[in-house]
């Protein structure tokens, strides 16, 4: 994926002088050199234990199924997000967005972004059953919540399966192509 600048989201929401409407969002697949300013995000935006550390970020940076984007604005890391596909199954496992930067289309964005990367039929997440925002979010681009999964996130804190059924045609297998 090539660095592209993405149009603006919407002037609400603006936050400390930075607007995607402004500076432009470069959407890009992470750099080595991002790890730690994405650690800082991560940690920005959720709670300890649900963060992922420096470990994790370089494991999914270097594991070749994963997909690993980042939104650029202004300079600073705007937001994140990670997706990988098993079998046929795309995932979202984490996607976040720097507090300063929400409620301006970046989430929207990235989502976007990481679902053109993901050659798969389905894609799933999974969302906490309290982060309403999130919810919205995914259910604008298409998800269904499938599932519940209590204590997901920890002693009362449940999460939700979403997912995106886009029915991309899969290629025959080698034994049905054969006369």
């Amino acid at each position: 994926m090539a660095e592209r600048v993405m149009p603006g989201g919407t002037e609400h929401g603006r936050a400390q002088g930075h607007s995607p409407t402004e500076a432009g969002v470069v959407i890009r697949h992470a750099r080595l050199r991002d790890l730690a300013e994405l650690g800082e995000l991560q940690r920005s935006c959720f709670r300890p234990g649900q963060a992922y550390g420096l470990i994790t970020l370089l494991v999914l940076h270097l594991w070749p199924r994963a997909q690993m984007l980042v939104a650029r604005c202004g300079g600073r890391i705007a937001g994140c997000v990670v997706g990988d596909v098993t079998r046929d199954q795309g995932r979202i496992l984490n996607l976040c967005v720097d507090p300063d930067f929400r409620r301006q289309g970046i989430g929207a964005m990235l989502l976007a972004a990481a679902e053109d990367l993901l050659d798969a039929n389905d894609i799933a997440l999974m969302v906490e059953d309290k982060n309403i925002g999130a919810q919205e979010l995914y259910r604008r681009s298409g998800y269904l919540a499938v599932g519940d999964l209590r204590n997901y996130y920890g002693k009362n804190r449940h999460g939700i399966l979403m997912q995106k059924r886009r029915g991309i045609p899969q290629p025959p297998r080698s034994s049905e192509t054969s006369p």
